[in-house]
């Protein structure tokens, strides 16, 4: 496994577009930088530096532990759970559009990575070592920034590519397909979080069956429909505490939770101590 290159440190994600120009992100991240369900038109390949990340993709959730790798492919569904702050993973996200040309001898290859088994478990030693070399290619360049860089990068994308293309397992892709269900839900979720809703009142307006939602809810996305409303609550009130002055009580009600005991019960869970304990412990951090 490569070693970051010097004047690369762990820091919050900050999700923005890919500059045409040079289609390549990467970020060295720690366990509090943690993201919903979502997808993206990049590519994004996470690479376990520290500590141990979960990560909830299409039909459940993994580990990303050190060493290992997980490749998301464009549109794929996933998210990032809030983790031990000490863990650290190195985050790469790139356009594919640098494969779509129609001078490349291999139509395919410009979909190659929604076709493979993303996650290292499922390859052989040999592979998880060619693409952290690869991997350790574009991180070097990346923070180095000399002469030639970009094209650097670029080429190690493109062996990339090719290696998975050639080398790593195939998905089923019938197992694998996702479900329009599971969109519909979490765009409702996204519009209705801050109210009193269940899994029940989603069924209902969205016209769904409710055991079929819940238990395909829970096989996509890792946790329950419940779990996710509180996830998604959660990190609102976790916000407005680092970044107001807002009495504990009133993040309570502007983060959607019905109950100031509820709040303070899941909020100790998560964090090991009271709301307004961490508000005061992550001001003087800041110090």
């Amino acid at each position: 496994m490569p070693k970051a290159p010097s004047g690369c440190s762990p820091s919050n994600y900050e999700r923005r577009d890919i500059d045409e120009t040079f289609p390549l992100v990467l970020k060295v991240m720690n366990g509090s930088a943690a993201f919903q369900y979502h997808w993206h038109e990049a590519v994004e390949i996470l690479l376990g530096l520290k500590g141990e990340t979960a990560v909830g993709i299409r039909n459940g959730g993994v580990t990303l532990g050190p060493g290992k790798i997980l490749i998301i492919g464009s549109g794929e569904s996933h998210s990032i759970l809030p983790g031990d702050m000490e863990a650290e993973r190195l985050a790469i996200h790139f356009s594919t559009a640098f494969l779509h040309d129609e001078r490349l001898s291999d139509p395919e290859m410009s979909g190659v990575f929604s076709r493979i088994e993303g996650f290292s478990d499922s390859w052989g030693a040999e592979d998880v070592k060619s693409i952290w070399g690869y991997v350790g290619n574009i991180w070097r360049e990346y923070v180095e920034k000399q002469s030639g860089w970009r094209e650097i990068c670029l080429a190690a994308l493109l062996d990339i590519a090719l290696y998975a293309h050639r080398n790593l397992p195939k998905h089923n892709k019938m197992a694998n397909r996702e479900t329009g269900m599971l969109r519909e839900a979490l765009a409702y979720l996204s519009a209705h979080y801050l109210e009193d809703i269940s899994l029940d009142s989603c069924a209902d307006t969205l016209r769904f069956n409710r055991t079929y939602l819940s238990h395909q809810f829970k096989k996509e996305t890792g946790v329950s429909f419940h779990s996710y409303v509180i996830n998604m609550r959660l990190k609102r009130a976790e916000k407005l505490l680092k970044s107001t002055d807002m009495p504990v009580a009133a993040v309570s009600r502007e983060s959607g939770f019905q109950s100031e005991k509820s709040f303070y019960r899941v909020f100790k869970e998560r964090h090991g101590m009271p709301p307004g304990i961490f508000r005061r412990k992550v001001r003087m951090d800041k110090k």
